[in-house]
């Protein structure tokens, strides 16, 4: 049942405030906001294909957008596998975040043992690592730019083991895999959407 987005969930003003509390690294700031754009993506294509009303949507694409946000707020001052998203989660249950949202942020970490059910968990799962690739394969272009980035040359770097070694693949593949989405199709949504806030994230 939906709530008004006010009353249920804190604002994108608030989250934003919460993960520069925590975060002063801009790239880690750029990552939050590209996994947020790419979130919001998913969002909005979940309420087309189940016919959601305008509120519902806007409810759904607000809540993806904040998780995605927040999604590894406490990483640069708890990166240990011990800390992180634990710490997080504390936090944000002290801020009043609700559970599906905290959930769903455990639940990318895999060692923190909490199963991807809901379709947000698997997405923030499948767009996560997938961001910092589209990212990373962008900075390299001559002109340091999201223009010049394809599923194509995605596909491409993602067989260069040398290149973004930090960076999963297996992640990338099984998160589209689980998310039910062709991974050229999943690759184009995230490219798409973090182009929309292109200047944003210096890209």
């Amino acid at each position: 049942m939906g709530e008004n987005i006010g009353t249920s969930l804190q604002s994108r003003e608030s989250a934003w405030g919460l993960l520069t509390e925590y975060t002063q690294s801009e790239s880690l700031r750029k990552h939050a906001r590209a996994v947020e754009a790419c979130m919001r993506a998913y969002a909005q294509k979940f309420a087309r294909d189940n016919g959601l009303n305008d509120g519902e949507a806007a409810e759904l694409e607000h809540k993806y957008s904040i998780t995605g946000l927040l999604h590894d707020f406490d990483y640069e001052q708890f990166p240990t596998p011990e800390q992180h998203p634990f710490v997080g989660n504390k936090i944000l249950a002290e801020r009043g975040y609700p559970e599906e949202i905290r959930r769903c942020i455990l639940s990318h970490a895999d060692y923190a043992n909490v199963p991807r059910e809901t379709h947000m968990e698997k997405v923030l799962f499948a767009c996560d690592e997938l961001a910092g690739f589209i990212t990373a394969t962008a900075l390299v272009k001559p002109s340091k730019s999201l223009a010049e980035v394809d599923a194509k040359s995605i596909r491409k770097k993602m067989k260069d083991k040398a290149f973004a070694r930090s960076v999963s693949r297996d992640d990338i593949i099984n998160g589209a895999l689980d998310l039910g989405v062709d991974l050229d199709e999943h690759i184009a949504v995230c490219i798409e959407a973090m182009k929309k806030i292109a200047p944003d994230l210096g890209l």
